[in-house]
């Protein structure tokens, strides 16, 4: 019997259809991380260090950028910015009005980077770093107009990988840091001394793999961790709800084997959770307080894990990216032609890679993100 109540909610929202779909290269065995949307469409990061800019809803490949010597871990859009992070130890700012030829603004940390955002007001770029030799776990702090070294460091507060870093939306002075070490910390930037500065701090007794701010005013947080578990909290600590192992919903007939996302949608206040299969179906929920409603799959997009989605709940479509390579476009407006099967996709592509050099027989390797 599953632990967390599950019901079945199809008309909490439209139906989503597949549209269109692209793949990221063809012939190469590259996975993708992450779709943001920007000033000049969407941003796509790939397993091979590059970034691919694509029209939205046609997903026409405008163009791509190459800067980072090692794995790509997280992107950030803020108006004709582009901010990409990586394991290379360095946070670059591209102005998307200008040629890509070259980052507008470059910040370096002294560890490699597997999180960062920026702060409401523009004010404070917060990077968040690998543990390193020393056993530290650094936040970093750099002022956006003034690039080059942080300006300030706190180095005690967790005891593993900085996982994720969240600026709060309603509250620009406060953040939120996720670790492996299972801490969900809550920091005030206005005070310099770090101890002084740490507000709350939840311990998920779980590695953080996932979270975020959610609710009118920021004041809840999910936490994913990477064991497929999910509880939800208030923003000054308190537990709200623990689901547990989600997976754990195939007893209620939703096959799920990890959760991809969470996108929160001001219009409605709601969470919704976006989950997927290994053979690439990917499943959208809405998260209540102790229990989840399932709206719909999303079948025929991918043939494997889907890494990245974002999902404009109000405008009524969504992109995914998986690690078969391909982006998906999904829209409440059914398509007049059917899109691409992935299954011919895959076919060319693999077409592409007999042909060429790029084989390199890793066909099944397995990418992981941090």
């Amino acid at each position: 019997m599953a632990r967390i109540p599950v019901t079945q909610a199809p008309t909490l929202l439209p139906k989503l259809h597949l549209s269109n779909s692209a793949m990221f290269e063809l012939g190469k065995d590259v996975y993708i991380y992450e779709a943001v949307r920007t000033a000049i469409g969407l941003a796509v990061s790939g397993s091979n260090q590059k970034i691919g800019f694509y029209e939205l809803e046609t997903l026409q490949k405008k163009g791509s950028l190459e800067y980072h010597t090692d794995q790509l871990t997280q992107m950030r859009s803020r108006e004709a910015s582009l901010f990409t992070c990586s394991i290379d130890q360095q946070i670059a700012r591209w102005d998307l009005r200008q040629a890509l030829t070259s980052p507008a603004q470059v910040f370096k940390a002294d560890d490699p980077l597997l999180s960062f955002d920026i702060s409401a007001n523009d004010a404070l770029l917060v990077g968040g770093s690998k543990l390193n030799d020393s056993y530290s776990a650094n936040i970093s702090f750099w002022d956006p107009r003034a690039a080059a070294a942080p300006i300030k460091v706190f180095e005690n507060s967790h005891s593993d990988d900085v996982s994720q870093i969240h600026c709060c939306p309603s509250a620009p002075n406060q953040f939120l840091s996720g670790s492996t070490d299972g801490l969900l910390c809550t920091f005030d930037v206005t005070q310099a001394d770090e101890d002084e500065a740490l507000l709350y701090v939840a311990n998920t007794n779980a590695s953080v793999a996932k979270c975020g701010y959610f609710g009118p005013n920021s004041q809840f947080i999910y936490a994913q961790s990477d064991m497929e578990t999910l509880q939800l909290w208030t923003s000054d600590a308190t537990q709200l709800a623990d689901f547990g192992d989600v997976r754990d919903i195939k007893d209620s007939g939703v096959p799920i084997d990890y959760m991809a996302g969470f996108q929160y949608d001001e219009q409605t206040q709601r969470l919704y959770m976006i989950s997927g299969t290994n053979e690439g179906d990917v499943h959208l929920l809405h998260v209540g307080a102790g229990s989840l409603e399932h709206i719909q799959a999303l079948p025929s997009g991918h043939s494997a894990i889907v890494r990245a989605f974002d999902w404009d709940v109000s405008q009524g479509w969504a992109v995914s990216g998986g690690e078969d390579g391909r982006l998906s476009w999904w829209s409440i407006n059914a398509p007049t032609a059917a899109a691409t099967p992935v299954a011919n996709t895959l076919q060319q592509s693999s077409a592409s890679s007999n042909n060429s050099s790029a084989g390199s027989g890793n066909g099944n390797r397995r990418f992981s993100p941090y």
